[in-house]
């Protein structure tokens, strides 16, 4: 399998942060672009909360995703992986399907789990979302794994 695109989901858990490693990994190997994504969910229904303070939320939910991308970013540069940033709203598991069926991408590198262990019992709902609806390869990262310190070290 060539590997050319990789979609690295990313929240700023250790298991994401374990996921950029291999991303880095494999990237380094193959030559890879990386395209590492953050999602955002506003979940609404709260009809009492005026407009300004909805939209004053989403704003920080959108920079926070700004800000994990920020660190995922700093490490792809730091070992010259092409890479670019994507804050995208919506559900996680919802949009990681969808740019799965954009064809974009050869292979999805994305932790266990993430910043929520409550909606997965043995796997993150996300990443089991993405697993049962995507078309292409996933490599999932645990959180617990051998700590590399330069990719050359894999070899």
């Amino acid at each position: 399998m060539k590997i050319s695109k990789i979609l690295l989901p990313v929240d700023g858990s250790q298991y994401s942060n374990n996921a950029v490693d291999h991303a880095i990994y494999l990237a380094t190997l193959s030559a890879a672009h990386v395209t590492a994504v953050c999602c955002y969910e506003w979940l609404g229904g709260l009809t009492e909360i005026v407009d300004s303070v909805v939209e004053e939320i989403k704003d920080k939910m959108r920079l926070q995703a700004e800000s994990v991308l920020e660190e995922a970013a700093r490490k792809l540069a730091e070992h010259d992986i092409a890479h670019e940033t994507r804050p995208i709203s919506g559900d996680p598991g919802t949009m990681l399907s969808n740019l799965d069926k954009s064809k974009e991408f050869d292979l999805i590198i994305m932790g266990s789990h993430g910043q929520s262990h409550i909606s997965g019992l043995f796997m993150g709902s996300d990443t089991h979302k993405v697993l049962n609806t995507n078309n292409f390869t996933v490599l999932v990262v645990p959180e617990t794994v051998l700590k590399y310190k330069t990719p050359a070290c894999f070899m």
